[in-house]
């Protein structure tokens, strides 16, 4: 029970870095002992590291990921297989072909985790395929844009819908995408 009361801690103060809110100290019972290092469950790309009383949330190198055991940065390969990833999509509006679609949105998370994926690229399109606009997610793991003016894509096509794409991150987080309706304004 301690060690899941460490993780839960250790999350909340991610979670706060996240925010721009300094670590905060550990508390006795946390499970977040001298120099440990325990996984952070919303983002496999980073852990959290405990140093005497204090938690902080750092990054494993570009393209690692971090295994529990034993408590090191690793290829996602010998670590864990793939992450799991749902996307959702938000109804967005025609706001008349000569104005575009305003209103595309997304969200990208891990499948066991309620936190967003932060800084992944996302693709918007119809769901007959033509792009639409692109975004990056922001740190909650939402993306959002609006296509550009004078569309040339007919009215019952963009009429269908759309769909959000996220293409995933070889060997750490699979795809995922999601439709969501397009009404008139």
């Amino acid at each position: 029970m301690g060690s899941i009361r460490g993780v839960l801690a250790a999350t909340a103060s991610g979670a706060l870095l996240a925010l721009g809110i300094a670590a905060t100290p550990a508390v006795a019972a946390t499970g977040c002992g001298p120099d440990a290092r325990l996984p952070r469950p919303q983002d496999h790309r980073f852990y959290v590291q405990c140093t005497a009383g204090i938690t902080t949330v750092l990054p494993c190198p570009a393209g690692q990921v971090f295994a529990a055991v034993p408590q090191i940065c690793d290829a996602p390969e010998r670590v864990r297989p793939s992450a799991t990833t749902v996307a959702t999509a938000t109804p967005a509006h025609l706001n008349g072909l000569l104005f575009g679609v305003k209103g595309l949105g997304t969200t990208v998370r891990i499948a066991d985790a309620p936190a967003g994926l932060d800084g992944v690229p996302v693709t918007f399109t119809t769901v007959g395929g033509r792009l639409l606009c692109t975004a990056v997610t922001d740190q909650f793991g939402e993306a959002h844009c609006d296509t550009p003016a004078r569309l040339s894509i007919p009215l019952d096509e963009i009429l269908r819908g759309y769909r959000a794409n996220y293409l995933g991150i070889s060997g750490i987080y699979n795809a995922s995408s999601a439709t969501a309706p397009v009404s008139l304004f």
